[in-house]
């Protein structure tokens, strides 16, 4: 086994002093591995440096870990320049795009009209986000005219955001006036690469959420018969149910970014090994102010955030009541 193989294993179960150590050693035995730096980079994060944090998980774009293949634009990357037009490409799954959209509006402060370049399906949600210009799809997007463009998840960097930067407030709006209902997501996407660590049993979820007003917001799988079942044909049938919810609880998957960028309470359950967005130990994110982690607190086991999640809900339930 590598020690690169261990810093990982370390990771899974959540053995961080184990994992810096290893990254630390990795910095000194081998400076110029991409994988060694882009691992150090979540470190960086979890310790509270965005800015080294980026630099470093840039690395990965070198061993496809981390972004999206280089568009083919013969133009530079965007880095701070002002009155320009800026493609923003918008990189990962739906949820790293929802997130990375962002960034169009700390682009535009600059003075620069911003192009965002997305997934077809996203289009609609993004069109009226603060900062976005116009949408391509990836297809057409080197027909576009622009001077610069940036891929997004290292936004980042140019625009030198520490996460006290960060703007946690919603930035797609709502499309009707919430119902009190409780929207409900227990599984992400099958092809995700480490989805096999953030699949927690169903019955836990369904436990946790039996006594509340639920809507399903899961397209597929057996969703039991005592929660709705709504349309969830697209983005925008999403959005519409995500807005007829006081509170979404769901794993780490689109929904959870969606609900998040909409302003939504949202309680998101993570692997021990989050997601390089909820590095920072702590139980919610400067990405966005709604949103609240439960984490898994042991690799393997799930119940834990389970039961704080039901705690918390039986905590509003007697609020309500009084």
């Amino acid at each position: 086994m590598t020690k690169l193989d261990e810093q990982l294993e370390a990771g899974l179960c959540g053995d961080f002093v184990t994992g810096q150590r290893i990254a630390d050693e990795l910095e000194v035995e081998m400076p110029k591995c991409p994988a060694g730096a882009f691992n150090r980079g979540w470190y960086e994060l979890r310790k509270g440096n965005l800015q080294k944090g980026h630099n470093l998980l840039d690395c990965g774009r070198h061993i496809n870990v981390f972004g999206n293949r280089h568009v083919g634009s013969t133009r530079p990357i965007w880095n701070g320049e002002t009155g320009a037009t800026v493609l923003l490409n918008l990189e990962g799954g739906l949820g790293d795009q929802i997130n990375g959209v962002r960034f169009a509006r700390n682009i535009a402060s600059y003075g620069n009209k911003v192009i965002v370049c997305c997934l077809p399906e996203l289009s609609e949600l993004f069109i009226d986000c603060e900062g976005v210009s116009a949408i391509v799809q990836p297809e057409a997007c080197l027909g576009v005219y622009h001077d610069f463009w940036l891929p997004s998840m290292s936004a980042i960097v140019p625009l030198k955001l520490e996460y006290k930067d960060l703007c946690g407030k919603p930035y797609i709006k709502r499309k009707i006036p919430s119902e009190g209902k409780v929207g409900v997501r227990w599984l992400g996407n099958p092809e995700f690469e480490h989805q096999q660590h953030r699949v927690f049993p169903k019955e836990l979820m369904f436990d946790a959420v039996r006594d509340q007003d639920c809507i399903s917001l899961q397209k597929d799988g057996e969703i039991p018969e005592w929660m709705e079942k709504p349309s969830l044909n697209n983005w925008e049938d999403t959005r519409k149910q995500i807005s007829r919810c006081d509170l979404v609880i769901t794993s780490c998957t689109s929904i959870a970014h969606l609900a998040g960028a909409m302003g939504t309470e949202t309680f998101i359950v993570v692997p021990i090994l989050s997601y390089y967005l909820w590095a920072l130990p702590v139980n919610t994110t400067p990405y966005y102010d709604s949103v609240t982690l439960f984490r898994q607190e042991k690799y393997s086991c799930w119940e834990a955030p389970f039961m704080k999640i039901k705690s918390k809900l039986n905590k509003i339930k007697q609020r309500m009541v009084a």
